[in-house]
Order: structure tokens, then sequence, then C-alpha cells
């Protein structure tokens, strides 16, 4: 089935093509598994596991995210407001809520961390180019392009905050590890909310270039926290 569906892109008319919500992604998370395996393996989940990274560098990670998450929810709640049908409410709501009740987390873990949450530092500008993305998203996208951002970045997002959320309690101690755990799934469910709303704005071609630049900012956010750029 796969296979079928990648001959079917690799032509520019796709018309009579019908394509479910599940089967888009399938083909989309196909064509982004190297940049994702990249990310995955990124060398700075990878220090952390192994006690080598400095506690700097950590601190580099939430005063990011101390500027992505806020706009990230700002982003999510224009979104919602943008939303025609039920199914489209009840997807971006679930979202926004989760964003809400992570920013809550992250404060904790900032706060433990000594960083003053009213003035953090200035974030790096490769770091937070996600959220600028998503934002421009909110504005000038579709619904489905907004799902088939989130649905495709969530999972490797989760994946390795989640093995990051390990480390920072095993290795370095950090109790305050409730943001980072929640982004790890699992995320069946909100993909197959998903799925229609990726269905009723169908563009593979966008679909395409939405996917591939949510993941490749995705590893601008990981690049530029562990070389401080």
């Amino acid at each position: 089935m796969l296979e079928l569906i990648n001959n079917c892109f690799l032509g520019d008319n796709y018309s009579g093509v019908s394509l479910r919500g599940r089967e888009v992604l399938e083909v989309l998370r196909s064509e982004l598994r190297p940049l994702n395996e990249y990310i995955l393996n990124h060398p700075y989940v990878r220090n952390a596991e192994q006690r080598m990274l400095s506690m700097a560098l950590i601190k580099e990670f939430v005063v990011n995210q101390l500027y992505i998450v806020p706009h990230d929810l700002r982003a999510l709640a224009h979104t919602l407001s943008r939303a025609s049908f039920r199914d489209e409410v009840e997807f971006f709501k679930v979202l926004v809520d989760g964003d809400y009740r992570a920013f809550k987390e992250l404060i904790k873990l900032a706060e433990e961390l000594g960083i003053n949450v009213d003035r953090p530092p200035n974030p790096k500008p490769g770091a937070v180019t996600y959220t600028h993305y998503l934002s421009w998203l909110a504005l000038n996208g579709t619904l489905g392009d907004v799902a088939v951002a989130l649905v495709v970045n969530l999972p490797v997002w989760g994946s390795n905050t989640s093995r990051l959320a390990k480390a920072l309690r095993e290795n370095y101690g950090i109790k305050s590890i409730g943001f980072l755990e929640a982004f790890r799934g699992p995320y069946d469910e909100l993909e197959r909310m998903a799925y229609p709303i990726i269905e009723r704005y169908l563009d593979m071609d966008r679909y395409r270039l939405v996917s591939r630049m949510i993941q490749a900012y995705e590893r601008m956010f990981w690049d530029s926290i562990y070389s401080g750029r």
C-alpha cells in the first residue's frame, strides 16, 4: 500500500487519488525518516544520558522553551479560533489544554534551576524558529497544514523529551521533570483525531513542505541549544 501511494505522489497530478489521513502520515514519515533519525539520535540527548551534558546547556533548553511554549500556545489558540468543524475544535482544544498544562510544569523546572521565569535570558534565534513557523502556519496555513505539522512533530519531540526527563532525574537529580514527561504520548488517539482534518484540506505538495519545514526547525532547536548559537 505504501509503495502504491508513494508511486502516486511521484507525479504532479493527484486527481482521482483518494487518501486517508493515516496513509498521508505514513508517506510523510517515510520521507522524513533520515531527518527524524538525526533528531532522535541527537548528541544533546545522548550526552544527557551519559551525564556529559553541562548544567549550562540544560538551562539553555529551559530558557528557550520559556520563549517557545507561550508562543506555541498563542498559535494554537489562534488556530482553534479558526475552527469551523467540531472535530477541528476538539483536536485543537486538546492541544491548547496540553500545552497549557505543560507550560505550568515548565515554570516549576525553571524555578528549580534558578531561572527567572519573568525575565529569562534571551533565547537563541536558531532554537525558536519552530515556534515562529507554527505561528506562521496558524495565520497563513490551512487547519490541515497545522494538524500535519503537529502530528508529524510531536511523537519525535516526545521521544526526545521522555529520554531527557529520565536522564535529568537519574543523572542530575532534577526533580521537576513534569514538562518533559508531558509529551511522552502515546499519540495514537490524537493522530486519529487529526485524520479527518488532514483529509478535509488534503494537499500533498503543501503537506510535504509543511512536514519537512517543521522537522527541519525541530532539528535547528536541538542543534542550536547544543552549540549555544
